[in-house]
């Protein structure tokens, strides 16, 4: 008698820590997917960033059209990617980054500047598109973007072929370079369809300035920005030498690429998230923002930058990364007033993400996951 009751105890255990599990994942990825559809999607299909005046940018309309791709939703896929092409495209098949109103109120393309990263991401979503719905059009419209970026957005240093900011910082005399531009697994499905330029070479910078410039900070972390002189690394006296908002997401293309292709040179970089884990470990925070010379910024727990820190935590230690999860995540996902108003645009970008690859065995997770074994 005892021993079925303790059985029956078990089960609904493990069934109320599924559930919750499965409502964690609902929040995070689909329901969190809706609240940005609706809140920061314009009738045009335009992706606005109300804490910043509902300016648009390339990096904007880029990650939702990866989102949709993950999600399988096609019709938020071309609507996103329609205004995109139509307000954004360059004639060189390029994105100007910056649309926004001018001194008369109206909305425009207020830089028509590149911006690479964006560029990588929306060509990226469109062969990823090509890839799970089977329809031409969007390698046709991929290809185009897809040279145009190592034609206008890359530019040889020393040995290697690097990855530039945009097409202007491609051409001018100052070599400034953000390691979080750097995509190694985009570039490897790049290399599958353009078979006119070697994108191996981009992999291989990548990996190469991410970690030197890495050796160039107290931390170990990487800056959010560094430049090249005379064929070396320089950190500048600036935020832009810190860890944060920027090179957060160096983790998470670092992540991406190991866990699509198993390429080992991700981990170096990937460990360096055991910065984060011993802090943790001594003051059960994560704070995400730190200067060059090793002293913090501020005391910000950034919740999408953590979110984005679960991922290599995972990897070294999962339990450490499932307590800071229920620790820092779940309060953010479950708070009703994170998902009432317009808010956290930034943040719910990088929680989106860093939730979609921490759910492996959600549906979305095991879906994008079938498509490296047609390309790899």
């Amino acid at each position: 008698m005892y021993k079925y009751r303790y059985i029956l105890i078990t089960l609904i255990i493990l069934l109320c820590i599924s559930l919750y599990a499965y409502c964690s994942e609902e929040y995070c990825l689909k329901t969190g997917y809706e609240y940005y559809k609706k809140n920061f999607i314009s009738s045009q299909g335009r992706v606005m960033d109300p804490e910043r005046g509902n300016l648009t940018t390339s990096e904007g309309q880029s990650y939702i059209l990866q989102r949709a791709v993950a999600v399988n939703d096609p019709k938020t896929f071309d609507f996103a990617y329609k205004w995109t092409k139509k307000n954004l495209q360059r004639r060189d098949k390029l994105f100007s980054w910056l649309w926004d109103k001018d001194k008369t109120g109206k909305y425009r393309v207020l830089d028509k500047n590149s911006a690479s990263d964006a560029d990588v991401n929306i060509a990226f979503a469109l062969i990823l598109a090509y890839e799970r719905w089977k329809d031409k059009k969007y390698l046709k419209e991929a290809l185009p973007i897809v040279r145009s970026i190592w034609r206008y957005e890359t530019r040889r240093i020393g040995k290697y072929r690097v990855l530039m900011p945009g097409a202007i910082q491609a051409r001018v005399e100052k070599i400034e370079i953000n390691p979080s531009y750097f995509h190694p697994y985009a570039f490897k499905f790049f290399k599958n369809y353009d078979k006119f330029h070697d994108w191996n070479k981009l992999v291989d910078s990548s990996y190469y300035y991410i970690n030197a410039s890495c050796a160039k900070t107290k931390t170990g972390l990487s800056p959010n920005w560094f430049l090249i002189e005379k064929n070396l690394i320089v950190l500048e006296n600036s935020e832009r030498s810190d860890f944060s908002y920027d090179a957060i997401r160096v983790f998470k293309k670092a992540y991406w690429d190991y866990i699509r292709t198993g390429d080992k040179r991700a981990l170096p970089v990937l460990a360096k998230s055991k910065f984060f884990i011993k802090q943790w470990k001594q003051s059960k925070m994560l704070y995400t923002n730190y200067k060059a010379d090793g002293t913090l910024r501020d005391l910000n727990e950034f919740t999408g930058s953590i979110a984005i820190l679960i991922l290599p935590i995972s990897i070294y230690e999962p339990k450490t990364a499932v307590e800071i999860y229920k620790k820092k995540i779940e309060p953010y996902l479950f708070n009703k007033e994170n998902w009432k108003v317009r808010k956290d645009y930034y943040t719910k970008n990088l929680l989106w993400f860093g939730c979609h690859f921490y759910y492996k065995e959600s549906s979305e997770h095991k879906e994008m996951g079938e498509l490296r074994k047609s390309i790899f």
